[in-house]
Protein backbone atom coordinates (compact mmCIF):
# COMPACT_ATOMS: atom_id res chain seq x y z
CA UNK A 1 0.00 0.00 0.00
CA UNK A 2 1.35 3.42 -0.90
CA UNK A 3 1.65 6.03 1.83
CA UNK A 4 -1.05 8.14 0.20
CA UNK A 5 -3.55 5.32 0.80
CA UNK A 6 -2.86 5.21 4.54
CA UNK A 7 -5.65 5.96 7.00
CA UNK A 8 -3.44 8.88 8.05
CA UNK A 9 -4.77 10.65 4.95
CA UNK A 10 -8.42 9.73 5.41
CA UNK A 11 -11.08 12.23 6.57
CA UNK A 12 -11.96 12.63 10.23
CA UNK A 13 -14.51 14.75 12.05
CA UNK A 14 -13.63 15.92 15.55
CA UNK A 15 -16.46 17.83 17.12
CA UNK A 16 -17.41 20.69 14.80
CA UNK A 17 -14.23 20.34 12.74
CA UNK A 18 -14.22 18.31 9.49
CA UNK A 19 -10.63 17.28 8.69
CA UNK A 20 -9.41 16.08 5.31
CA UNK A 21 -6.52 14.14 6.86
CA UNK A 22 -5.12 13.19 10.27
CA UNK A 23 -1.70 14.88 10.30
CA UNK A 24 -1.95 17.72 12.83
CA UNK A 25 0.43 20.49 13.80
CA UNK A 26 1.20 20.01 17.49
CA UNK A 27 1.17 23.04 19.80
CA UNK A 28 4.73 24.37 19.77
CA UNK A 29 6.16 27.13 21.93
CA UNK A 30 8.41 29.21 19.67
CA UNK A 31 8.61 32.58 21.53
CA UNK A 32 8.28 34.64 18.35
CA UNK A 33 5.46 37.04 19.29
CA UNK A 34 6.43 40.74 19.38
CA UNK A 35 6.49 42.87 22.54
CA UNK A 36 3.43 45.06 22.86
CA UNK A 37 3.91 48.82 22.77
CA UNK A 38 0.58 49.30 24.54
CA UNK A 39 0.58 46.77 27.38
CA UNK A 40 3.79 46.03 29.34
CA UNK A 41 4.86 42.39 29.65
CA UNK A 42 2.48 41.24 26.89
CA UNK A 43 3.28 39.88 23.43
CA UNK A 44 1.37 40.07 20.18
CA UNK A 45 1.36 37.81 17.09
CA UNK A 46 1.85 39.48 13.74
CA UNK A 47 2.84 38.98 10.11
CA UNK A 48 5.77 36.68 10.86
CA UNK A 49 3.56 34.35 12.90
CA UNK A 50 0.90 34.41 10.19
CA UNK A 51 3.52 33.34 7.65
CA UNK A 52 4.71 30.52 9.93
CA UNK A 53 1.25 29.03 10.40
CA UNK A 54 0.33 29.52 6.73
CA UNK A 55 3.44 27.57 5.70
CA UNK A 56 2.14 24.58 7.67
CA UNK A 57 -1.44 24.81 6.43
CA UNK A 58 -3.07 22.30 4.09
CA UNK A 59 -6.65 22.19 2.89
CA UNK A 60 -8.68 20.47 5.58
CA UNK A 61 -5.67 20.16 7.88
CA UNK A 62 -5.76 21.09 11.56
CA UNK A 63 -3.21 23.31 13.29
CA UNK A 64 -3.03 23.67 17.08
CA UNK A 65 -1.52 26.99 18.08
CA UNK A 66 1.35 27.46 20.47
CA UNK A 67 0.39 27.80 24.12
CA UNK A 68 -1.43 31.13 24.41
CA UNK A 69 -1.75 32.89 27.74
CA UNK A 70 -5.21 33.55 29.18
CA UNK A 71 -4.00 36.38 31.45
CA UNK A 72 -0.85 38.27 32.36
CA UNK A 73 -0.06 36.23 35.45
CA UNK A 74 -0.24 33.04 33.40
CA UNK A 75 2.24 34.22 30.76
CA UNK A 76 5.54 35.26 32.29
CA UNK A 77 7.80 34.14 29.43
CA UNK A 78 9.03 36.54 26.72
CA UNK A 79 7.64 36.01 23.24
CA UNK A 80 4.55 34.09 24.36
CA UNK A 81 1.35 35.51 22.85
CA UNK A 82 -1.92 35.86 24.71
CA UNK A 83 -5.63 36.20 24.06
CA UNK A 84 -6.60 38.74 26.71
CA UNK A 85 -6.11 42.13 25.02
CA UNK A 86 -7.74 43.62 21.93
CA UNK A 87 -4.29 44.03 20.41
CA UNK A 88 -3.63 40.30 20.75
CA UNK A 89 -7.02 39.42 19.27
CA UNK A 90 -6.26 41.63 16.26
CA UNK A 91 -2.83 40.01 15.91
CA UNK A 92 -4.27 36.48 15.98
CA UNK A 93 -6.80 37.49 13.35
CA UNK A 94 -3.92 37.89 10.90
CA UNK A 95 -2.92 34.29 11.67
CA UNK A 96 -6.37 32.73 11.36
CA UNK A 97 -7.07 34.67 8.15
CA UNK A 98 -3.86 33.29 6.64
CA UNK A 99 -4.76 29.72 7.63
CA UNK A 100 -8.34 29.96 6.39
CA UNK A 101 -7.19 31.48 3.09
CA UNK A 102 -5.45 28.17 2.39
CA UNK A 103 -8.42 26.07 3.49
CA UNK A 104 -7.03 25.03 6.86
CA UNK A 105 -8.43 24.88 10.38
CA UNK A 106 -6.80 26.20 13.54
CA UNK A 107 -7.56 25.96 17.25
CA UNK A 108 -5.98 28.07 20.00
CA UNK A 109 -4.24 26.23 22.80
CA UNK A 110 -5.14 28.10 26.01
CA UNK A 111 -2.38 28.09 28.59
CA UNK A 112 -1.52 29.30 32.08
CA UNK A 113 2.01 28.60 33.27
CA UNK A 114 1.25 28.64 37.00
CA UNK A 115 4.36 28.14 39.14
CA UNK A 116 6.68 27.95 36.10
CA UNK A 117 6.59 31.75 35.64
CA UNK A 118 8.69 34.35 37.45
CA UNK A 119 7.85 37.84 38.69
CA UNK A 120 11.05 39.19 37.08
CA UNK A 121 9.37 38.69 33.72
CA UNK A 122 5.64 39.05 34.36
CA UNK A 123 5.88 41.64 37.19
CA UNK A 124 3.38 39.46 39.11
CA UNK A 125 3.93 36.66 41.66
CA UNK A 126 3.30 33.16 40.32
CA UNK A 127 0.39 31.09 41.59
CA UNK A 128 -0.35 27.38 41.73
CA UNK A 129 -2.52 24.74 43.35
CA UNK A 130 -0.27 24.87 46.42
CA UNK A 131 2.73 26.86 47.64
CA UNK A 132 5.20 24.30 46.29
CA UNK A 133 8.08 25.63 44.16
CA UNK A 134 10.03 23.85 41.44
CA UNK A 135 13.36 22.80 42.99
CA UNK A 136 15.01 20.53 40.42
CA UNK A 137 15.78 23.24 37.85
CA UNK A 138 16.20 27.00 37.51
CA UNK A 139 14.19 29.67 35.71
CA UNK A 140 16.08 30.89 32.63
CA UNK A 141 14.70 32.53 29.49
CA UNK A 142 15.73 34.95 26.77
CA UNK A 143 14.69 38.55 27.30
CA UNK A 144 13.19 40.87 24.69
CA UNK A 145 16.69 41.78 23.50
CA UNK A 146 17.28 38.05 22.77
CA UNK A 147 19.90 37.78 25.53
CA UNK A 148 19.86 34.66 27.68
CA UNK A 149 19.10 35.79 31.22
CA UNK A 150 21.01 34.50 34.22
CA UNK A 151 19.36 31.45 35.79
CA UNK A 152 17.57 32.06 39.08
CA UNK A 153 15.59 29.87 41.47
CA UNK A 154 11.90 29.45 40.85
CA UNK A 155 9.80 31.44 43.29
CA UNK A 156 7.44 29.82 45.76
CA UNK A 157 4.01 30.31 44.19
CA UNK A 158 0.99 31.66 46.00
CA UNK A 159 -1.54 28.96 46.78
CA UNK A 160 -4.71 29.78 44.89
CA UNK A 161 -7.84 30.39 46.93
CA UNK A 162 -11.17 29.09 45.64
CA UNK A 163 -11.88 32.67 44.54
CA UNK A 164 -8.59 32.70 42.60
CA UNK A 165 -9.58 29.45 40.90
CA UNK A 166 -12.92 30.92 39.82
CA UNK A 167 -11.20 34.06 38.49
CA UNK A 168 -8.73 32.03 36.45
CA UNK A 169 -11.51 29.82 35.10
CA UNK A 170 -13.33 33.01 34.05
CA UNK A 171 -10.13 34.20 32.31
CA UNK A 172 -10.04 30.93 30.38
CA UNK A 173 -13.66 31.34 29.33
CA UNK A 174 -13.03 34.90 28.17
CA UNK A 175 -9.93 33.80 26.28
CA UNK A 176 -11.98 31.07 24.57
CA UNK A 177 -14.54 33.65 23.49
CA UNK A 178 -11.71 35.90 22.30
CA UNK A 179 -10.30 32.99 20.30
CA UNK A 180 -13.52 32.69 18.33
CA UNK A 181 -13.60 36.47 17.86
CA UNK A 182 -10.07 36.18 16.43
CA UNK A 183 -11.26 33.56 13.94
CA UNK A 184 -10.08 30.37 15.61
CA UNK A 185 -12.19 27.29 14.90
CA UNK A 186 -11.99 26.09 18.49
CA UNK A 187 -9.69 25.86 21.49
CA UNK A 188 -7.53 23.28 23.24
CA UNK A 189 -7.14 23.41 27.02
CA UNK A 190 -3.48 22.83 27.88
CA UNK A 191 -3.82 20.54 30.90
CA UNK A 192 -0.39 18.88 30.57
CA UNK A 193 3.37 19.39 30.91
CA UNK A 194 3.37 20.67 34.46
CA UNK A 195 1.62 23.97 33.81
CA UNK A 196 -1.14 25.36 36.01
CA UNK A 197 -3.93 22.88 35.32
CA UNK A 198 -1.52 19.95 35.52
CA UNK A 199 -0.28 21.36 38.83
CA UNK A 200 -3.71 20.48 40.19
CA UNK A 201 -3.44 16.91 38.84
CA UNK A 202 -0.16 15.94 40.48
CA UNK A 203 -0.15 14.97 44.15
CA UNK A 204 3.45 16.11 44.70
CA UNK A 205 2.42 19.66 43.74
CA UNK A 206 -1.22 19.76 44.85
CA UNK A 207 -1.17 19.53 48.67
CA UNK A 208 -4.69 20.90 49.12
CA UNK A 209 -7.34 19.28 51.31
CA UNK A 210 -10.35 21.20 50.00
CA UNK A 211 -12.63 20.71 46.98
CA UNK A 212 -9.64 20.90 44.61
CA UNK A 213 -7.21 18.47 46.21
CA UNK A 214 -6.76 15.39 48.37
CA UNK A 215 -7.75 12.57 46.01
CA UNK A 216 -7.89 11.87 42.27
CA UNK A 217 -11.45 13.14 41.95
CA UNK A 218 -10.83 16.48 43.60
CA UNK A 219 -7.47 16.92 41.87
CA UNK A 220 -9.34 16.49 38.57
CA UNK A 221 -12.10 18.95 39.44
CA UNK A 222 -10.40 22.11 38.07
CA UNK A 223 -9.97 20.51 34.64
CA UNK A 224 -13.46 19.04 34.37
CA UNK A 225 -15.14 22.22 35.59
CA UNK A 226 -13.09 24.30 33.16
CA UNK A 227 -13.97 22.14 30.15
CA UNK A 228 -17.64 22.38 31.06
CA UNK A 229 -17.51 26.18 31.53
CA UNK A 230 -15.76 26.75 28.22
CA UNK A 231 -18.14 24.34 26.52
CA UNK A 232 -21.10 26.33 27.80
CA UNK A 233 -19.53 29.48 26.34
CA UNK A 234 -18.44 28.28 22.88
CA UNK A 235 -19.82 24.73 22.50
CA UNK A 236 -18.15 21.52 23.65
CA UNK A 237 -17.77 20.48 20.01
CA UNK A 238 -15.07 23.18 19.76
CA UNK A 239 -13.21 22.23 22.96
CA UNK A 240 -10.24 19.85 23.09
CA UNK A 241 -8.07 18.95 26.09
CA UNK A 242 -4.40 17.99 26.18
CA UNK A 243 -3.23 15.53 28.86
CA UNK A 244 0.11 13.93 29.75
CA UNK A 245 -0.47 10.79 31.87
CA UNK A 246 3.28 10.07 31.95
CA UNK A 247 4.60 13.63 32.18
CA UNK A 248 7.61 14.58 34.31
CA UNK A 249 8.20 18.10 33.00
CA UNK A 250 8.28 20.92 35.55
CA UNK A 251 8.79 18.42 38.38
CA UNK A 252 5.47 16.61 38.13
CA UNK A 253 5.69 13.32 40.04
CA UNK A 254 2.11 12.56 41.02
CA UNK A 255 0.93 9.23 42.40
CA UNK A 256 -1.97 7.11 41.13
CA UNK A 257 -1.33 8.10 37.55
CA UNK A 258 -3.43 5.46 35.82
CA UNK A 259 -6.41 6.00 38.12
CA UNK A 260 -6.10 9.79 37.85
CA UNK A 261 -5.85 10.06 34.09
CA UNK A 262 -8.30 7.31 33.18
CA UNK A 263 -10.80 9.14 35.38
CA UNK A 264 -10.02 12.41 33.60
CA UNK A 265 -10.44 10.75 30.20
CA UNK A 266 -13.72 9.10 31.10
CA UNK A 267 -15.17 12.32 32.56
CA UNK A 268 -14.09 14.44 29.60
CA UNK A 269 -15.62 11.87 27.26
CA UNK A 270 -18.82 11.91 29.29
CA UNK A 271 -18.94 15.69 28.98
CA UNK A 272 -18.69 15.40 25.20
CA UNK A 273 -15.53 17.34 24.38
CA UNK A 274 -14.44 17.42 20.74
CA UNK A 275 -11.24 15.44 21.38
CA UNK A 276 -8.59 14.55 23.91
CA UNK A 277 -4.93 14.97 23.00
CA UNK A 278 -2.62 12.48 24.76
CA UNK A 279 1.18 12.63 24.97
CA UNK A 280 3.01 9.33 24.52
CA UNK A 281 4.87 7.92 27.54
CA UNK A 282 8.18 7.86 25.63
CA UNK A 283 8.20 11.64 25.18
CA UNK A 284 10.06 13.95 27.53
CA UNK A 285 11.24 17.54 27.13
CA UNK A 286 14.62 16.75 28.74
CA UNK A 287 15.30 13.01 28.63
CA UNK A 288 15.85 10.84 25.59
CA UNK A 289 13.19 8.28 24.72
CA UNK A 290 15.30 5.50 26.21
CA UNK A 291 15.96 7.44 29.43
CA UNK A 292 12.29 8.31 29.85
CA UNK A 293 11.09 4.73 29.44
CA UNK A 294 13.81 3.46 31.77
CA UNK A 295 12.79 6.01 34.40
CA UNK A 296 9.14 4.97 34.20
CA UNK A 297 10.19 1.36 34.76
CA UNK A 298 12.88 1.83 37.40
CA UNK A 299 11.66 4.81 39.45
CA UNK A 300 7.90 4.59 38.96
CA UNK A 301 7.90 0.79 38.98
CA UNK A 302 5.72 0.50 35.88
CA UNK A 303 5.73 -2.66 33.79
CA UNK A 304 6.10 -2.55 30.02
CA UNK A 305 2.38 -3.24 29.70
CA UNK A 306 1.57 -0.28 31.96
CA UNK A 307 3.68 2.14 29.92
CA UNK A 308 1.00 2.59 27.29
CA UNK A 309 -1.80 4.96 26.32
CA UNK A 310 -4.20 2.03 25.85
CA UNK A 311 -6.11 2.37 29.15
CA UNK A 312 -6.61 6.09 28.54
CA UNK A 313 -7.74 5.50 24.98
CA UNK A 314 -10.19 2.90 26.26
CA UNK A 315 -11.53 5.36 28.85
CA UNK A 316 -12.25 7.84 26.08
CA UNK A 317 -14.69 5.50 24.38
CA UNK A 318 -15.85 7.12 21.14
CA UNK A 319 -14.24 10.50 21.88
CA UNK A 320 -11.62 11.21 19.18
CA UNK A 321 -8.05 10.78 20.38
CA UNK A 322 -5.06 12.71 19.05
CA UNK A 323 -1.63 11.41 20.08
CA UNK A 324 1.74 13.14 20.06
CA UNK A 325 5.29 12.57 21.17
CA UNK A 326 8.16 11.08 19.20
CA UNK A 327 6.32 10.35 15.96
CA UNK A 328 8.32 10.18 12.73
CA UNK A 329 8.03 8.73 9.20
CA UNK A 330 8.87 5.26 10.51
CA UNK A 331 6.40 4.89 13.39
CA UNK A 332 3.35 6.95 12.41
CA UNK A 333 1.48 4.41 10.27
CA UNK A 334 0.54 1.27 12.18
CA UNK A 335 -1.35 2.75 15.13
CA UNK A 336 -3.71 4.66 12.84
CA UNK A 337 -4.36 1.53 10.78
CA UNK A 338 -5.12 -0.49 13.93
CA UNK A 339 -7.46 2.18 15.24
CA UNK A 340 -5.39 2.81 18.37
CA UNK A 341 -5.79 6.55 17.86
CA UNK A 342 -7.55 8.85 15.43
CA UNK A 343 -4.90 11.43 14.50
CA UNK A 344 -1.24 12.26 15.12
CA UNK A 345 0.17 15.64 16.11
CA UNK A 346 3.70 16.23 14.86
CA UNK A 347 5.91 18.84 16.48
CA UNK A 348 9.63 18.92 15.84
CA UNK A 349 9.44 17.69 12.24
CA UNK A 350 6.82 20.34 11.47
CA UNK A 351 9.37 22.95 12.63
CA UNK A 352 11.73 22.07 9.80
CA UNK A 353 9.20 20.85 7.23
CA UNK A 354 6.38 23.26 6.54
CA UNK A 355 5.21 20.84 3.86
CA UNK A 356 5.29 17.85 6.21
CA UNK A 357 1.87 16.56 5.12
CA UNK A 358 2.95 16.34 1.48
CA UNK A 359 6.31 14.82 2.37
CA UNK A 360 4.68 12.07 4.41
CA UNK A 361 2.07 11.39 1.74
CA UNK A 362 4.67 11.27 -1.04
CA UNK A 363 7.23 9.34 1.05
CA UNK A 364 9.82 12.09 0.65
CA UNK A 365 12.73 12.53 3.08
CA UNK A 366 12.36 15.09 5.86
CA UNK A 367 14.71 17.88 6.83
CA UNK A 368 16.04 17.45 10.35
CA UNK A 369 15.05 20.10 12.87
CA UNK A 370 17.47 22.60 14.41
CA UNK A 371 16.85 22.39 18.15
CA UNK A 372 18.94 25.51 18.87
CA UNK A 373 16.33 27.63 17.03
CA UNK A 374 13.22 26.24 18.73
CA UNK A 375 12.82 28.87 21.43
CA UNK A 376 13.26 32.59 20.87
CA UNK A 377 13.24 35.48 21.11
CA UNK A 378 16.10 36.00 18.65
CA UNK A 379 17.45 39.06 16.90
CA UNK A 380 16.73 37.25 13.62
CA UNK A 381 13.34 35.79 14.53
CA UNK A 382 12.67 34.27 11.10
CA UNK A 383 15.70 31.96 11.08
CA UNK A 384 14.67 28.44 12.05
CA UNK A 385 11.05 29.60 12.03
CA UNK A 386 9.97 30.61 8.54
CA UNK A 387 13.43 30.58 6.93
CA UNK A 388 15.83 27.61 7.07
CA UNK A 389 19.20 28.52 5.48
CA UNK A 390 20.71 25.09 6.11
CA UNK A 391 18.10 23.49 3.85
CA UNK A 392 19.37 25.46 0.86
CA UNK A 393 22.79 23.92 1.40
CA UNK A 394 21.48 20.33 1.30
Amino acid sequence: MSRSQSALFSPLTIGALPLAHRVILAPLTRNRAAPSKKHPHTYVPGALNAEYYAQRTTRGGLLISEGTAVNLKGAGVPGIPGLFTEEQIEGWTQVTDAVHAKGGLIVAQLWHAGRTTHSSVSSLPPQSSSAVPITDSAFQVRNDAADLMEPQPFETPLEMTCEDIKRVQTDYVEAAKNALRAGFDGIEIHAANGYLIDQFHHSNVNRRDDAYGGDIWRRSRFTIELAQLIGEAIGLDRVGVRLAPFGYFNQTRGDEREAQWTYLCSELSRLGVAYVHLIEPRFDEIRSEQEKLATLEQKDGLSEAQISLKPYRAALGKTPCIVAGGYNPQNCWDGIERGEHDAIAFGRYFCSNGDLVDRLRDDKPLYHYNRSRFYGPFADQEIGYTVHPEQKEQ
